[in-house]
């Protein structure tokens, strides 16, 4: 964030380490380390389904709700990022299911294209600085232009009495004011 700017550029930096699909028969699993293969092996079956939905440009819907890792992973799969994807796989004969497996999933990522734009805030304080800048530099502009004209000082700010109606208004609007017949008129109330 810089002061002197009214422009924030926002952005975000995900880095994933997505566990591996496991067989469970392979692994020998059971108990716990099981239960946490299948919701390893469930989510991971979910992305891929987003990645296939991603790609195909006929489908409206994107199930990213499926699961918390795909609701997450929004932005990085077909949204407003930069993503960048390293597939790891084992080059042994014993890996060879789970290595295809991998690479075909690298595939279908790698046609996943993202639009990344910059995305700027504006920072309230300061664009409201800016504008009372704006607005003293504006008056400074007129008072020279009336001294010009040959007219009399003029005065641009606000009526004093305007300032004090509403105070008033506003007190009364926020229950600090029980009663309001300071006002005499509906004009005073603007």
């Amino acid at each position: 964030k810089v002061e002197s700017s009214e422009k924030i550029h926002v952005s975000k930096l995900h880095l994933i380490d997505l566990a591996g699909s496991e067989r469970t028969k392979k692994t020998g699993s059971s108990g716990l380390t099981l239960k946490e293969a299948a919701y390893i092996n469930k989510s991971l079956s979910f992305l891929e389904q987003v990645v296939v939905a991603v790609c195909d440009k006929k489908r409206e819907h994107v199930p990213y709700r499926s699961s918390k890792l795909t609701n997450f992973l929004k932005d990085s799969i077909g949204g407003n990022c930069k993503t960048l994807m390293i597939a790891n796989i084992w080059p042994e004969v014993e890996n060879l299911e789970e290595t295809i497996s991998t690479l075909k999933f690298a595939t279908r990522m790698m046609r996943v294209s993202n639009e990344a734009i910059v995305n700027i805030n504006q920072d309230p304080a300061v664009l409201l600085k800016k504008y009372e800048r704006e607005i003293r530099d504006l008056k400074q502009e007129l008072a020279m232009h009336d001294t010009l004209a040959n007219r009399g000082r003029v005065n641009y700010d606000p009526d004093p009495s305007e300032k004090k109606q509403y105070e008033i208004a506003k007190k009364f609007m926020t229950g600090a004011l029980d009663d309001i017949e300071t006002l005499t008129s509906i004009r005073q109330c603007r």
